[in-house]
């Protein structure tokens, strides 16, 4: 290892080691500090002015210089005067010295501001008043500074605590003389003058009225005060104080403090020059006792200089702070503060423009290098300084100092930009940073609405729901959510080209937009209320949609409003959807809109390019040129989601496959609304209008409005822009019946004109389902086709598209999944597909074994079948039953033994919205089989499927050619006669007459020998005529569906139960056709077994203690007792166990308008519900439920109610509101009080329970005093609070001794609390009072049972000998009052 050796020099001078090294142990606090002994004072003095002295002076600290407050320096809970530059309702900005800035919220002004703040916020803003108008630009406040580390911006903030408690906690009461100046809040407004918040401990303050300050000043605002007189005592001192509202007369006169404590920032003492430091002024205050300092850049003058001041002269200073433990003073001798830079405008500087931030001042001349940087002469006039670190900044590594600052010669010029001003120091602090310099946008006040710029992506804000915050240079913008281009990827740090919306200069901040329709040249946009001529078109978004108007907002802060009866048909308008508007008229700053002309026919097919994919459809725009010359105008407009597709579960799937920049056609509705569903139809069918129109045509409509009877409907004719009404008897195909009919806007109906009246122009119209359709069930079969063809063109789109991995599914395939677990609230059975993990599989409940006992182990692999893909939430949905997997097959083509055939047994698997999946019960793979839900698109009562319910079994016969399309056999008899199906009648008939001829005995002799095939059975029986015995059956008339089986409702869901016991079960019977024939024994046995079946429904049906478990039973429950809300809410309890929200809530309103107006209370259990019900599933129509439950019933029972409903639901925020609401509107009640005091325990607002309680007594009767509170009491002691409740009762016994009732109660809480001993110093008490007989018997009664409870043998003999004895003595004293 190579030993360190000290070198020497090599002759010469030998350096030794410099004794400057040790200066840097001297700065302490911001200020090179030495030791100094003052001279001997002369003997001359009295002895008790020799002790002082020496107390005084002894060794003191004082600074080499008079540096500036740096951040380092700042101690840690420093006083330190600030004067406010900024204010909003809730921070204060304040400038500090040494250019600092520290920020002060809500919490942090008093103790007064914090509590109306705090009952602000629970809704009484009675005092209230924000920050804005408590403080004022130029203001001079002190308090304690406060580090802070801010983990997200990765730095330390300062916030400055101004609360009187804070700032004051060091002083003593005792101390305070006449003539204190200090800083005090308002607590209390009073008749005669305002009770002060002066934070020290034992002062109590009182600031009288005068007229200057009578009507200025709110609780909880801070104010200088000076002390006019003030009584001592020992434990508390009370004071008369003045508020002083000039701040320059915050002067001191009094120069014989001896303790700096006292000494508050802001104050004005006179400060005495003793020397001149490098950069600043060294000298005295107060009688010279305390040395004090001022830098150079706080001098009375911005342009002053140090030898402005002569020595041992006098001037007035004010305290900035005093360091906490060297007690050294700095000052500012520019006393008077203004709140902003003021300009001196003399003859030859009149063309010099106002400085502010961000201008740019060409020639800078340099006046000198000072602490801190190099001091500049802005425009003649003006102070400004570029700072020693930003010229720093400026290079990277070693740099030489003097070479760095030699550029800044004095009277050098140079170009600045001005970055700030600060109030403290009155001058403007620039920068030379040619970046800085050279930045074209470094202010808002550099930005005008409309402009095109390039900002950077910075990061992406929940706050701004989802929208991106950006950088413009030096400026900080926003994009809103709804205004930033779809179909884009973000990333941070990515720059985006973008159009300034607005500028809001209070908020610091612009609003930007990139998306096309405003970034297109040909976008025109309102930027000034002067453009809103009438007429002009301008682009605008809609931001927001209320019940009579949509509000469009512009540029710049611009609104308009588009009223909806302007609309013609009432457009599909949404919130965030940009398109153009034309300006209606202009009343005063108000806009009234309108929507630009038609620029395209009704049916008019037109190539689109998709712009913006909303939750209400999808935006495009649509180039086009009026002139050849022209250029290209986009035509914006919407697509709802409803216009996707005709069938409701495909519509998200298709708005999958509509990705932005995707171009393809859509037809015009009307205006600027289109639609891509409807684009078949205007190909193959003349678009009519208002002439061609005929009595008899079969037109295209929409539904618009829905209400319980009424329906509107747009007709799509040209030309014919009314609104046609029908009724809802005129779609039900039985009228008779009071079938529930479900429509939504925008939905696809056929109309059959049956009158045209040309005068009024108006049709009537019929939408009946025989009205519209020829009954054919090839028709239906078509648009079951066509179904199916839409799903594979979206399995191909995404396939195409996006890759997806749930394209390469095909139903019927067999995969492999892996159980993930059971959905809580559907039951529905999880699984994730093995090769495709992201996947979803699910296995519904109704095909699932029942209970999570028979559920897999979760990760188990099991195979499956897939019957239905979803491609909207790519989701396969699957069965895992063993028959299900052996039955089912991809093959889609219906074998030829079964096309035209009926009877076939099958088992509904799935039911969505429009088809219903089967599968077929029989030997072999077979297709599965879709079934429609509706025959026609105006099929509103779903005859189609009429009886079919998902995991039931029923016949089927099928209506298609070559695919596996069918109906239930009910319907395929009942419209087979209309329409002729695949089998051509010609077959039929010839079939028919075989079937009459002798060879039929000759079959069935061939069939009572041996089996024939599944289909030939099915076949013969569907075909046979009632000859034969054993399969004889009475045909039945045609009857729509669902009357068939009318009267016989109770045993369907039993068949069915019974034939869908086992799928094992039927496979073993389809495997072995030997055990469907029966001996005469075997039937008598199933003769008797479905006779038990038959006797156990009657009984079930019969008992009324029986719990309804179908909905068959439960409408018979609830028509037996229409006046019980019990039976509703078991009702509508059962629906939502079974996730069937919307019919829960359609149940509740058909129970409020069957339960009789006088059962009130059984009226409000359905009303309860149905806010419940609301408030869990659909929080956006809670509000309109409740105004109308309120106007339907007694107002006060539905808010006790709603109270319980928020509380179970854990509607915090929502609660309080209600509360502030029952307590101002019903506060003569007494129970509202209890009920709002347990509200507020739930709350977590115990404190305010007290205060309740005061105001509860102060508004209820006399009569009502002792039951408020003794139902308080309750509260406490059930809250835990049970001193507050002891407390309370024992008031109440003392002064009411007589009611043994309150007794009572007071000694069980006690009991319950087990508080034993109290309860029986209660009873003690309560048994030497002079009461009746009969009361006092009740209270040694309770008392005997406490101790025989709780006491020994003792006690209980105790209490039976006091109890003798009153009676002696009650008897002594009746029989002397007789005589």
């Amino acid at each position: 290892m190579v030993p360190n050796e000290k070198s020497f020099p090599r002759g010469g001078i030998v350096h030794q080691e410099s004794k400057s090294g040790n200066n840097d142990s001297n700065i302490i606090f911001g200020a090179t500090q030495k030791k100094i002994r003052k001279a001997p004072k002369s003997k001359d003095k009295q002895p008790n002015e020799l002790d002082q002295d020496e107390t005084n002076v002894g060794e003191q600290l004082e600074a080499f210089s008079a540096e500036s407050l740096k951040f380092d320096t700042l101690q840690e809970e420093m006083l330190v005067m600030g004067v406010v530059r900024e204010t909003s309702a809730t921070s204060v900005q304040v400038a500090l010295p040494g250019r600092l800035t520290a920020r002060a919220l809500v919490a942090d002004i008093s103790e007064a501001y914090a509590h109306v703040a705090k009952a602000a916020m629970a809704g009484d803003t009675s005092e209230y008043h924000d920050l804005t108008e408590l403080f004022h630009v130029g203001q001079i406040v002190y308090g304690r500074a406060i580090k802070t580390d801010q983990l997200e911006a990765k730095r330390i903030t300062v916030i400055l605590s101004l609360r009187p408690a804070d700032v004051h906690s060091q002083l003593q009461h005792t101390s305070i003389k006449k003539g204190f100046i200090f800083s005090g809040a308002i607590a209390e407004i009073q008749e005669h003058g305002f009770i002060i918040e002066t934070g020290i401990q034992g002062l109590q303050a009182f600031v009288p009225h005068d007229e200057s300050n009578e009507n200025q000043f709110h609780v909880g605002q801070l104010a200088f005060l000076k002390v006019k007189q003030i009584t001592h005592d020992k434990n508390q001192s009370t004071c008369t104080c003045q508020i002083i509202s000039d701040q320059n007369k915050l002067k001191i006169k009094s120069q014989n403090e001896t303790n700096l404590d006292y000494l508050l920032p802001g104050s004005i003492v006179r400060f005495k020059v003793s020397k001149q430091l490098k950069d600043g002024l060294k000298g005295s205050i107060l009688n010279e006792n305390f040395v004090a300092y001022i830098n150079e850049h706080h001098l009375a003058h911005p342009l002053h200089t140090l030898q402005d001041y002569d020595l041992n002269e006098e001037y007035n200073a004010r305290v900035l702070y005093t360091m906490p433990l060297t007690k050294l003073v700095y000052l500012t001798l520019n006393v008077e503060i203004k709140a902003g830079p003021e300009q001196e405008v003399e003859d030859e500087a009149e063309d010099q423009t106002e400085l502010k931030k961000g201008s740019i001042v060409e020639k800078a001349k340099v006046l000198r290098l000072a602490s801190g940087g190099v001091i500049l002469l802005l425009n003649k006039q003006s102070k400004g300084l570029i700072s020693y670190s930003c010229i720093k900044s400026h290079y990277k590594g070693n740099y030489d100092k003097d070479e760095v600052l030699s550029k800044y010669g004095r009277k050098t010029k140079h170009k600045v930009r001005v970055l700030g001003y600060d109030l403290i120091e009155s001058l403007y602090y620039c920068s030379d940073d040619p970046n800085v310099v050279n930045e074209k946008l470094y202010t808002l006040e550099d930005l005008n609405p409309g402009d095109l710029v390039s900002a950077r992506l910075v990061k992406q804000d929940i706050k701004i729901n989802g929208g991106w915050s950006l950088k413009l240079g030096k400026i900080n913008g926003i994009i809103d959510a709804l205004y930033l281009a779809p179909g884009q990827r973000y990333e941070v740090g990515q720059r985006v080209r973008c159009r300034i919306l607005d500028v809001n200069l209070e908020r610091r901040t612009c609003y930007l937009t990139n998306r096309p329709e405003y970034l297109s040249k040909s976008a025109k946009l309102l930027t000034n209320l002067q453009s809103a001529q009438e007429g002009q078109v301008f682009t605008g978004t809609v931001v927001k949609n209320e019940l009579n108007f949509f509000l469009i907002k512009f540029c710049n802060g611009l609104k308009g409003v588009l009223y909806k009866q302007q609309l013609k048909d009432q457009l599909s308008i949404t919130e965030g959807q940009t398109m153009k508007f034309r300006i209606l008229r202009r009343q005063k700053e108000q806009i009234i809109l309108a929507l630009p002309e038609d620029k395209f026919l009704l049916g008019e097919i037109c190539p689109i390019e998709i712009t913006n994919s909303l939750d209400s459809g999808l935006q495009f725009k649509i180039n086009y040129g009026q002139d050849a010359d022209e250029e290209e105008e986009d035509y914006l407009g919407l697509i709802p989601i409803r216009l996707l597709s005709d069938y409701p579960e495909l519509l998200h799937a298709q708005k999958r496959i509509y990705p932005v920049a995707t171009q393809t056609e859509a037809a015009c509705i009307n205006q600027n609304i289109f639609s891509v569903r409807d684009v078949p139809y205007f190909s193959e069918h003349e678009t009519k209008d208002w002439q061609s129109v005929r009595e008899g045509d079969i037109l295209r409509a929409y539904v618009k409005n829905v209400t319980d009877q009424v329906i509107d409907v747009l007709v799509l004719v040209r030309n014919y822009n009314k609104l046609v009404k029908l009724h809802v008897k005129m779609l039900r195909l039985n009228a008779v019946r009071d079938a529930s009919v479900t429509l939504v806007p925008e939905q696809l109906l056929y109309v059959k004109v049956l009158s045209k009246e040309p005068e009024t122009k108006t049709l009537t119209v019929s939408a009946k389902l025989t009205d519209v359709w020829s009954g054919k069930l090839t028709e239906t079969a078509g648009m079951v086709e066509s179904y199916l063809q839409e799903v594979a063109h979206i399995r191909s789109s995404v396939r195409s598209l996006f890759s997806a991995p749930i394209a390469k599914y095909t139903i019927g395939e067999k995969i492999n999944v892996v159980f993930k677990g059971i959905d809580a609230v559907s039951n529905d059975w999880l699984y994730s597909v093995d090769k495709s993990p992201k996947l979803t599989a699910l296995l519904v409940a109704s095909l699932a074994p029942s209970g999570h006992a028979n559920a897999p182990a979760k990760g188990s692999k099991h195979q499956a079948v897939i019957l239905w893909i979803d491609y909207a939430s790519d989701v396969l949905l699957i069965s895992n039953k063993r028959v299900d997997i052996e039955h089912i097959t991809t093959n889609t083509d219906l074998p030829q033994n079964l096309m035209g055939k009926a009877g076939m047994k099958a088992k509904v698997l799935l039911k969505l919205e429009s088809i219903a999946i089967c599968s077929l019960k029989k030997k072999g793979v077979n297709p599965l089989v879709f079934c429609p839900i509706r025959l026609h698109t105006n099929d509103v009562e779903n005859s189609a499927s009429a009886g079919l319910r998902q995991g039931d079994f029923c016949n089927i016969g099928f209506i298609h050619d070559h695919l596996p399309i069918a109906v239930p056999e009910t319907v395929w008899k009942l419209w087979r006669g209309v329409g002729v199906g695949v089998v051509t009648g010609v077959k039929r008939a010839s079939e028919e007459e075989k079937l009459s001829s002798p060879a039929v005995k000759t079959k069935k002799s061939k069939m009572e020998k041996g089996p024939l095939f599944f289909e030939d059975r099915q076949s013969a029986k569907r075909m046979e005529p009632p000859a034969a015995k054993e399969t004889e059956t009475v045909p039945l008339p045609a009857r729509l569906p669902g009357v068939l089986n009318f009267w016989n409702e109770s045993e369907a869901p039993n068949t069915a139960a019974d034939s869908s016991s086992s799928d094992e079960a039927e496979e073993t019977e389809e495997q072995d056709p030997k055990k469907r024939r029966l001996s005469s024994k075997a039937k008598a046995k199933a003769q008797v077994k479905e006779e038990q079946r038959l006797r156990e429904i009657e009984e079930r049906n019969a008992d009324p203690d029986a719990k309804p478990e179908t909905i068959d039973q439960y409408e018979r429950l609830v028509l037996a007792q229409p006046n019980n809300s019990l039976t509703w809410l078991q009702y509508i309890a059962f629906l939502l166990s079974n996730t069937e929200i919307e019919k829960a809530r359609v149940l509740a309103r058909r129970a409020i308008s069957t339960i009789s107006f006088r059962e009130s209370q059984e009226l409000r259990n359905i009303w309860s519900a149905l806010l419940n019900i609301e408030l869990t599933y659909n929080s956006q129509n809670f509000d309109d439920v409740l105004k109308e439950a309120l106007n339907s019933n007694d107002p006060l029972e539905i808010y006790l109610s709603l109270v319980d409903i928020l509380r179970k639901n854990n509607q915090k925020e929502r609660l309080s509101g209600v509360l502030v609401t029952i307590l101002n509107k019903f506060k003569s009640e007494l129970k509202i009080w209890s009920l709002a005091a347990d509200a507020y325990f739930w709350l977590g607002r115990s404190d305010q329970v007290h205060a309740l309680l005061q105001r509860a007594l102060r508004t209820l009767p006399n009569s009502d005093h002792i039951n408020c509170i003794v139902a308080f009491a309750k509260l406490f002691a059930k809250h835990d609070a049970h001193d507050m409740a002891q407390t309370l009762l024992d008031d109440v016994v003392t002064s009411y001794p007589k009611r043994t009732d309150i007794w009572l109660v007071y000694v069980d809480m006690l009991i319950k609390a087990q508080l034993i001993d109290a309860a029986r110093n209660v009873l003690e008490r309560a048994v030497v009072q002079k009461l009746r007989p009969n009361k006092m018997q009740v209270i040694y009664k309770k008392y005997l049972q406490l101790e025989e409870n709780f006491g020994t043998e003792a006690h209980v003999a105790n209490v039976k000998q006091q109890a003798e004895q009153w009676v002696r003595n009650y008897a002594k004293q009746a029989g002397a009052a007789i005589n």
